[in-house]
């Protein structure tokens, strides 16, 4: 999404990849006590390790936008 922005109209952008994998079959659901908890995140986590790096990414992005957000307003 980030690298398309320029190519978007949009002011949102949202991710919806688990979402989608979760109707399609191909993950469980999160149990809801995780859920309650606040804490999908981390269950996904410890299921899905290979999930880490994303997540690394994923807060790169966020500070990004974050950035690019603020300078935008400061103008």
């Amino acid at each position: 999404m980030y690298r398309n922005k320029h190519q978007l109209n949009a002011k949102v952008v949202f991710g919806v990849g688990g979402s989608l994998d979760v109707i399609a079959g191909k993950v469980k659901r999160t149990p809801e006590v995780w859920k309650k908890l606040n804490l999908e995140w981390l269950y996904r986590r410890i299921n899905q390790p290979s999930r880490k790096e994303r997540q690394k990414k994923l807060k790169i992005f966020a500070y990004r936008a974050i950035v690019e957000a603020l300078s935008k307003n400061e103008k």
